[in-house]
């Protein structure tokens, strides 16, 4: 089962598609609208500068020395949770995360089924049968 793809007229950047990727398979192929497209680039770009800023932070440490001599928070950190509040606030407005009021045993089940046939596939000898 082919994953879906971008809209042409969004930029993803190579290391934001592995996000890409799970955000779409949050849902199944028949949940996503057109313009949650774009706003589920929106999150995958963000979701890889949350990563790019946390390896950073890492190498750097969450506490660096400034010019002064002193002790003080990375920005960085300040800049990694700026990212962190507006995938919340995409993830929202998507409707995605967690177990929210009103969501369906349909898309459950449709979930559920999805993911096997991602597994079922996987697995799968590559015979050449299967497009």
């Amino acid at each position: 089962m082919k994953d879906i793809e971008p809209p042409a007229h969004v930029h993803l950047r190579d290391g934001d598609l592995p996000y890409w990727t799970s955000v779409m398979r949050a849902r199944t192929r028949d949940e996503w609208a057109d313009t949650d497209l774009v706003l589920a680039a929106q999150l995958a770009r963000c979701l890889a500068d949350i990563e790019n800023q946390q390896a950073l932070i890492d190498a750097e440490g969450t506490l660096i020395v400034n010019d002064r001599g002193m002790s003080v928070v990375n920005p960085r950190v300040s800049v990694a949770e700026q990212y962190a509040r507006r995938a919340q606030a995409i993830m929202r407005t998507l409707r995605m995360g967690g177990r929210a009021a009103g969501r369906s045993a349909d898309a459950q089940h449709s979930r559920q089924l999805e993911r096997t046939a991602r597994r079922l596939q996987a697995e799968a000898p590559d015979d050449g049968l299967l497009a």
